[in-house]
């Protein structure tokens, strides 16, 4: 039986912090029917003290890169993983030891290019911050076909790879397999009123530009036909939540 393999990806900008419960996360997960084949850290021109947090994990790799923000991390992630599956992990969040077991069902489905699962979320202490778990969505709570994902390639947000969902081929698990962490320094701005909505206007933009792109050549999961419809769906969804970062500015509101 050929188990499905995954690499874990850590993305890291100064999270110090938080990376030695992240890295650890990975490494403890529980073994089941699938083949972790490597644990990999893109540390993002980190001014702190991550790289020493790194060498204390000999069988980690750790990929150091100029400073260039998250879509270049998050980019420079999947080009530099090499096994079936990609599971993303944010250095400031942390698997559930059962993730990789409880997925593994899913990752050996040939139909299924993406997986969302559920989430904790936690405080910046690791105090739970919300009563229920949230169903996910952010990058810690993806694991994405390697092969698709980086026909997706380059991306500015995990927001990209939600296009394989909208396009048929993920699932969603209702189990909450990652401590998700709300905290002050966060990688986007969600303090400045219209900030976050504006990026996410951005993302959304990108996500269009990109699909157009594939629609020339398409990848075997998609026709240029239904990569165009897609590309203006995210374009009117730009332009919507453009208009909404510009009220909340306006009203000095958060979204």
């Amino acid at each position: 039986m050929n188990l499905p393999s995954v690499s874990i990806a850590v993305l890291s900008h100064n999270y110090e912090r938080y990376l030695d419960e992240a890295i650890a996360s990975t490494t403890d997960q529980e073994p089941g029917d699938y083949r972790l084949a490597e644990v990999v850290v893109i540390d993002d021109g980190s001014t702190d003290g991550s790289i020493v947090v790194c060498e204390r994990y000999p069988n980690v790799r750790l990929v150091r890169k100029a400073h260039a923000g998250f879509g270049d991390t998050l980019t420079r992630a999947v080009e530099e993983t090499a096994a079936d599956w990609i599971a993303l992990l944010d250095a400031d969040d942390a698997f559930m030891p059962n993730k990789l077991r409880t997925l593994s069902p899913y990752l050996a489905d040939r139909r299924l290019l993406f997986v969302q699962h559920a989430e904790y979320v936690v405080d910046a202490d690791g105090y739970p911050f919300a009563e229920d778990s949230h169903p996910g969505g952010a990058t810690s709570t993806l694991v994405v076909r390697t092969d698709a994902a980086r026909a997706l390639l380059p991306v500015t947000n995990e927001l990209f790879f939600h296009v394989l969902a909208e396009l048929g081929y993920g699932i969603k698990v209702d189990e909450p397999l990652t401590r998700y962490r709300v905290h002050d320094a966060s990688m986007t701005d969600r303090r400045t009123p219209g900030a976050f909505s504006n990026y996410m206007a951005g993302v959304m933009a990108n996500v269009a530009e990109r699909l157009a792109e594939l629609a020339t050549t398409p990848p075997a999961w998609a026709t240029a036909a239904r990569l165009v419809e897609l590309a203006a769906t995210y374009r009117r969804r730009a332009a919507r939540i453009r208009t909404h970062a510009d009220r909340e500015r306006r009203e000095g509101r958060m979204p």
